[in-house]
């Protein structure tokens, strides 16, 4: 064992051989203040895995040059129509042998008015948000006792973060959002979407996901397909980014609020195995933990697209401490954290390599969103990063119309392509998107001029899946879905007149083309057929897709609901 190995995989090790861990950590739940992370910050979990230019060891970053070239210029529009047509499934990949009431299709109401009330899951009405006022963290635990983490039946759930569980958690900085994951879904997504197909398409991906995890807690953008049985999917991806895909999946899960203390268990069809998503995410928390070396790097220090790695790595262990405040996760994810902010260029951002002197905003978005779980959960970050941040967000943007440059102002609106992988896909203004987010969890501020030009940008490029033009592009929809949701959601005080027509295209364009189980191993999974496929392979396509299907609950408004004029 590495001398600088040997504390990350001790502690690895003593959370694997205590056969008593969970009962040990729910007595130090006893002991310890719990404090509710807020959601206001926390929308920075962007899944920005899409633009990771993956690499074998025979492919690397200087064999594989990133070439820009500029589009045409597009014509604004001024209309936003609403794109016709139900979302339809041809069965929902839920992995169940026997149909649920879920299968029935989703009914649309087009001249429906949204209710001057709420309704609880147990048919309680309640005119506004319970909890406690925006300006309290609660650090209570949920109504029934134990942790914030997603339980069966009417065990604790967590309201106030990321993911919403079935039971009663504690209040969270913009209260809790009462009646857990199936109201925020139908308030999100409501009749402009589909909500049991995208629940049910959730929980699908999550079990594509747990179905081909490596033995040792990994996921293998190359080589998942050895866990495959009866039927093999397809699919690879660069295996230079396991460690990347790893932390990607895990926030899938964790999105969903699971945790490693929760019990849910099922069969599945597929293996006939007894599986645990809790027991899925305390492998993975343990595989990063063993990955992480003294500096507190997550994975091996190389060339290429290193920082990728960490960024995503370090973004799911701030997540899982901030979601369990276990102690045994907070030193690898202070430590994770640390790296990143020694990793910034000094006043600048953040590139490929550590201080590289280079600055993008795909790598910064990681960064940001890595520094914002860690903030919310109660690590140290300080503000100086995010202000360094945001300053390069401003630099490369475009004022007049919103658009997010790669490296500089004058990438702005181009396309960025690997010469021989991409070149004839669709372009997309990801990037806007991406500088979008930054802006809003950095500033908070809702009257940002350019977050309503860059809004109107997205809105014109709406979701589609047509591989023959090759407009799939799912680190776009992710990143526009969760952009929009902020600024323009239910909970965000704008008309919601870009985030429905969003909606509705995302939901058709994901939902509908998700495996299901005629696909056998491959149900719930999504192809890796879109602009960034061929770096992540079917592991990135299916974390990332289902992170975005879990745009409903995942975040509360960074805006906290105020009203804008």
């Amino acid at each position: 064992m590495d001398e600088e190995q040997g504390a990350p995989r001790a502690l690895a090790d003593r959370i694997r051989d205590n056969i008593d861990f969970d009962a040990w950590l729910q007595e130090q739940v006893k002991k310890t203040p719990w404090w509710a992370i807020s959601l206001a910050g926390h929308a920075m979990l962007l899944a920005l895995l899409s633009v990771i230019t993956f690499s074998t060891q025979e492919v690397h970053s200087e064999e594989v040059p990133i070439i820009v070239t500029v589009p045409p210029p597009k014509v604004a529009k001024i209309e936003i129509e609403r794109p016709q047509g139900l979302v339809e499934r041809k069965g929902v990949p839920t992995g169940d042998t026997q149909p649920s009431a879920t299968d029935e299709p989703a009914i649309y109401f087009p001249d429906a008015e949204e209710s001057d009330h709420n309704e609880s899951a147990d048919g309680e009405d309640y005119g506004q948000m319970k909890g406690d006022s925006k300006e309290f963290i609660s650090y209570l635990p949920g109504e029934s006792g134990g942790i914030k983490g997603r339980q069966t039946g009417k065990g604790p759930g967590l309201t106030d973060a990321i993911g919403i569980g079935g039971g009663g958690g504690g209040a969270g900085r913009y209260g809790g959002p009462f009646g857990g994951r199936v109201n925020r879904r139908a308030k999100g997504g409501g009749t402009k979407g589909s909500t049991d197909a995208t629940e049910n398409a959730v929980t699908a991906g999550l079990r594509w996901l747990a179905r081909h995890q490596n033995a040792d807690g990994s996921w293998d953008a190359e080589n998942f397909s050895a866990q495959c049985k009866k039927s093999i999917c397809d699919g690879k991806g660069y295996r230079d980014y396991n460690i990347g895909l790893t932390g990607l999946s895990l926030l899938a899960f964790l999105g969903a609020g699971y945790t490693h203390l929760s019990r849910d268990k099922y069969v599945d069809p597929i293996t006939g195995k007894e599986m645990s998503f809790g027991t899925v995410v305390k492998n993975g928390i343990l595989y990063l933990i063993k990955a992480q070396d003294a500096d507190g790097l997550f994975g091996a220090k190389a060339g290429g697209k290193m920082m990728y790695n960490h960024a995503v790595s370090a973004l799911a262990m701030a997540e899982a401490f901030g979601l369990t405040q276990s102690p045994l996760f907070k030193e690898p994810a202070q430590k994770g954290i640390d790296f990143l902010l020694a990793a910034k260029n000094p006043y600048k951002a953040w590139r490929y390599q550590p201080k590289d002197g280079e600055n993008d905003s795909s790598v910064t978005g990681w960064c940001v969103m890595a520094m914002k779980s860690a903030e919310i959960s109660g690590l140290n970050v300080g503000r100086a990063a995010f202000e360094e941040a945001k300053s390069f967000i401003e630099e490369i943007t475009e004022k007049n119309y919103g658009k997010c440059g790669y490296t500089k102002l004058e990438d702005a609106g181009v396309k960025v392509v690997v010469q021989g992988k991409n070149e004839d896909y669709a372009n997309h203004d990801s990037l806007t998107a991406v500088g979008m987010l930054c802006r809003m969890f950095i500033d908070h501020n809702s009257k940002d001029p350019i977050l309503e030009l860059g809004a109107k940008l997205l809105v014109q490029d709406l979701p589609t899946w047509d591989k023959v033009k090759k407009t799939n592009d799912y680190y776009y929809w992710y990143y526009a879905t969760l952009c929009l949701f902020q600024f323009d959601g239910p909970d965000s005080g704008g008309s919601q007149k870009y985030w429905n027509h969003w909606n509705v295209a995302m939901v058709e364009a994901i939902v509908k083309h998700q495996a299901t189980p005629k696909d056998v191993c491959a149900s719930g999974s999504w192809d890796a057929d879109d602009r960034w496929g061929f770096e992540g392979g079917r592991v990135y396509a299916t974390a990332l897709n289902t992170l975005t299907l879990e745009v409903y609950y995942r975040y509360d408004s960074a805006f906290g609901g105020n009203k804008r004029k």
